[in-house]
């Protein structure tokens, strides 16, 4: 019956580094006080732990609960914070000119190059002067060295020239990147994404770059960079907003003109709000970027009914609007209540009826026409009461719908 108040003393004091005599545990286990012999004389002592009394018991109990909770739990979470301060702490620092070529002429000894011309040209790329090289410089000379030395990582730069037809560019180059050694297989596909992405091919750019190591290129400004545009343009908020992050935040020696354009798509995308019309209108402007390309399949129609779907339920909240203001007397139905600018969300003073004619978005002649009656009100409705660029923007979208291309994508 006492045995547990026993296990509990010696439980409790070896959590806090307390010491206790076997005297002290017997008499815990008996139930008297704790007897010492000083100068052959008995002396009693206060018993420390009464074993009938139980509050101290549970309050002993409580007590080591809590100190192994705390343990088990620190045990489980230390692990995730360093992991994440290893994350929010990861800086990206370019190497330097004559590192870059360290790495580079290793490459090339790991390659056995041995053609004399070919190291002479590879020499002189790489002889440094006194004038420090960008992060692009140094990027572009191991490009360069690598079609030098390598057959088939000239193949893939030479697939991505200006004058290449995006119709005709050949997919197949970027596998052929998995063979070969780190070094080379980094940056070529850091070349490769950046070219795809200023050809808007931001589906196919986004593939390749994130199978990139930005610690493991000479340019991780312009991987996060190109990276951000691709994510931007695609409306992936919040992979965009991590890598313009890493951008501004954990890379060294950014270009200025990097800067610039990341802290404008960051603002941009702070201010874009979920069924807004400014996100209907950037996914306007990604369908007329994919029908320039000849790309009217299911992901762009996928796109197009997002659309439809997001103006139908902005027409909707117009009409609740509208009928919550005429409801409240005063003034006619027609008028907007509020003297505050309208949102983006929102279309102010508008009349037209709004209501929209579901159609299959598929392959059928005609997808995306109105009867006469229904466009004559919604041109109305929209010259009336959004801005003048989100007007521009419809009537070219619906006039790239109607002599849009086929195509798979």
């Amino acid at each position: 019956m006492n045995h547990p108040a026993s296990n509990s003393v010696r439980q409790w004091a070896a959590v806090h580094r307390l010491k206790v005599s076997p005297n002290i545990a017997a008499s815990a286990r008996s139930g008297t006080g704790a007897v010492s012999r000083v100068g052959g004389q008995v002396a009693s002592r206060p018993q420390v732990v009464p074993p009938e009394s139980a509050v101290v018991r549970v309050m002993m109990n409580v007590s080591l609960f809590f100190n192994r909770a705390t343990w088990f739990s620190l045990w489980l979470v230390l692990p995730l914070l360093a992991a994440n301060v290893s994350a929010a702490d990861a800086v990206f620092a370019p190497p330097t000119a004559a590192d870059a070529r360290t790495q580079v002429l290793q490459w090339v000894a790991e390659r056995g190059v041995t053609d004399k011309a070919v190291l002479e040209r590879i020499a002189q790329e790489w002889t440094l002067g006194e004038m420090p090289l960008t992060t692009e410089d140094i990027f572009q000379r191991v490009i360069r060295t690598l079609t030098s030395a390598d057959a088939d990582a000239k193949k893939i730069v030479d697939a991505c020239q200006e004058a290449t037809p995006i119709a005709t560019w050949p997919r197949e180059i970027i596998p052929q990147t998995d063979a070969m050694t780190n070094f080379a297989k980094q940056h070529l596909r850091l070349h490769v994404g950046r070219f795809l992405a200023q050809r808007q091919l931001y589906e196919e750019a986004l593939e390749v770059l994130v199978a990139v190591d930005p610690k493991q290129v000479v340019d991780p400004a312009s991987y996060f960079f190109q990276r951000a545009i691709c994510e931007h343009q695609l409306l992936k908020k919040g992979d965009a907003m991590r890598s313009l992050g890493n951008l501004l935040d954990n890379t060294q020696n950014v270009p200025e003109r990097y800067k610039a354009v990341a802290l404008l798509m960051r603002h941009d995308l702070e201010q874009l709000k979920d069924a807004s019309l400014g996100e209907v209108a950037k996914k306007m402007l990604d369908v007329e970027r994919r029908l320039t390309l000849g790309r009217g399949g299911e992901k762009t129609q996928k796109v197009e009914e997002e659309i439809v779907e997001a103006l139908d339920e902005i027409i909707k909240k117009v009409e609740q609007q509208q009928q919550n203001a005429g409801g409240g007397g005063g003034q006619g139905g027609n008028q907007n209540q509020s003297g505050g600018a309208a949102n983006d969300s929102s279309i102010k003073g508008a009349t037209a009826p709004g209501e929209v004619d579901k159609k299959d978005i598929g392959n059928k002649a005609g997808w995306g026409t109105l009867p006469p009656k229904k466009a004559t009100e919604a041109k109305n409705v929209i010259n009336r009461n959004f801005p003048s660029h989100y007007r521009e923007a419809i009537e070219q979208y619906f006039k790239k719908l109607a002599n849009r291309p086929a195509g798979k994508e």
